[in-house]
């Protein structure tokens, strides 16, 4: 009774020294960084002065801008100067001049010069926009790959939690093995799920090593720059697809604006080739001055002008085109409002989901398991138990917390894309009031363990 109660109290006690353990190297003092809208915004300056998506996008704008400035009212004139060689039977040159010159100028009739301005503004609108759509995007993807950053770490953490636990219950089997309660299968398999476990730390850390490469790519950094440990967000509340979540989608997707704008330029070239059918009017003067005396001998007004006439079928051709590329920007705007109300219809369901999930396994499957590893572990140390079922339960123990943890980020992930989409990061307009069963359900924090 005693040997029995004797390794019982070892038991517990490399249980608890495996608990302080997880726990010390839980809560030693680590940089830690947490993903709010404060730090993201301190990252997104960084990243609009070098990431080299933005650099192109804010340079195609301003080139577009220049573009704008660049529409001449006046085109430039055309100066004309010329010699003539009268024959024998010609005109005399000292009557008539041999020295011909002049100058033409382009009038800027029917709103040709103004049309054209309104289709590079529409450009430089569409450039601009472009730089909103890229910047909203690289948020999206910088908050993803700090997600994953902050899932490894969390990860990390908890295999070396169940790496203190195995390594304290290795000391128990011995222990028991020494004494003859514990076969050496047992220590078997608790030296080789030890082995799993320091293997799988390794491939993490290599796995951490190359999120911290995505974010310093996108932050344009040292690929190789290190980066503090990244905690997971909080259970967030739930959100509601509603009316007013689509209407801001319907009003701030980056990538319908383009599309509008994108139709607002295609009615401004339509405009312009319209007037291409109308005739381009010109005015000039020439004068003609005899070589031998430098003396003006005769002066002409020209008008000049073009006949679009004969080609009227193929301007009308033009505009057609033209025209048939605003419907094609119609329907391409339609079926992105379309597709926006389907990726957010899907994303809510998601994030719903992964609601659910992290709910359940904080709520309920983690504290059953807990006990059931508890309730094992004593039956085991009594004799009356399997040491395979406390394995069992310590690795559904570890799964479930790395569930929770997934589904935690998952949301995050989910968020962000509906942020994309309707272009906000307060979402207290869209939450779902929060049913009394998930108020009397805390969220543990993440660092916990027990």
């Amino acid at each position: 009774m005693f040997k029995r109660f004797s390794t019982v109290c070892l038991v517990l006690s490399s249980l608890m020294v495996a608990v302080r353990a997880a726990v010390a190297s839980s809560t030693a003092p680590q940089p830690t960084v947490e993903i709010t809208s404060e730090f993201l915004d301190g990252l997104m300056l960084e990243a609009r002065s070098h990431n080299p998506a933005i650099g192109s996008a804010v340079s195609t704008a301003d080139a577009a801008a220049s573009a704008v400035a660049a529409v001449r009212t006046w085109d430039d004139p055309m100066v004309k100067f010329g010699y003539d060689r009268f024959t024998n039977r010609g005109m005399n040159p000292a009557m008539m001049g041999d020295i011909v010159y002049g100058v033409e100028q382009k009038l800027p009739v029917f709103d040709r010069p103004k049309l054209a301005r309104q289709v590079a503004a529409a450009d430089a609108t569409k450039e601009k926009l472009n730089v909103d759509y890229e910047t909203a995007k690289l948020r999206r993807d910088l908050i993803t790959a700090l997600l994953a950053l902050a899932l490894e770490d969390r990860t990390t953490d908890l295999i070396q939690q169940d790496l203190g636990w195995l390594e304290a219950m290795l000391s128990t089997v011995d222990h028991r093995y020494r004494v003859g309660k514990a076969s050496q299968v047992e220590w078997l398999k608790i030296q080789t799920d030890k082995a799993k476990t320091i293997d799988r730390l390794k491939t993490l850390k290599l796995e951490r090593e190359h999120s911290q490469v995505e974010v310093n790519r996108l932050l344009n950094r040292d690929l190789h720059a290190p980066w503090p440990t990244v905690a997971l967000p909080s259970l967030p509340a739930p959100l509601a697809y509603n009316d007013a979540l689509v209407n801001a989608a319907m009003q701030a997707e980056p990538k319908l604006k383009i599309m509008r704008q994108e139709i607002a330029r295609a009615e401004a070239v339509s405009r312009a080739t319209r007037q291409q059918r109308k005739p381009e009017i010109g005015v000039g003067l020439e004068g003609r001055s005899y070589s031998g005396d430098a003396g003006l001998r005769a002066g002409m007004v020209t008008v000049n002008f073009t006949l679009p006439w004969l080609n009227s079928r193929r301007y009308d051709s033009d505009f057609q085109r033209d025209r048939a590329r605003v419907r094609a920007s119609e329907q391409d705007a339609a079926d992105r409002l379309l597709s926006i109300r389907e990726e957010l219809h899907h994303l809510i369901v998601e994030l719903d989901n992964s609601r659910r999930q992290a709910l359940l396994y904080q709520g309920e499957l983690i504290p059953l398991t807990e006990q059931t590893l508890a309730s094992a572990s004593t039956a085991w140390a009594n004799s009356l138990g399997v040491f395979q079922d406390v394995l069992d339960a310590r690795r559904m123990l570890i799964e479930n917390r790395l569930t929770l943890a997934r589904s935690l980020a998952e949301q995050a992930v989910q968020r962000a894309e509906i942020s994309l989409l309707t272009g906000t990061t307060d979402f207290s307009a869209f939450v779902m009031p929060v049913t009394a069963d998930e108020k009397s359900t805390a969220m543990p924090m993440l660092g916990e363990s027990k």
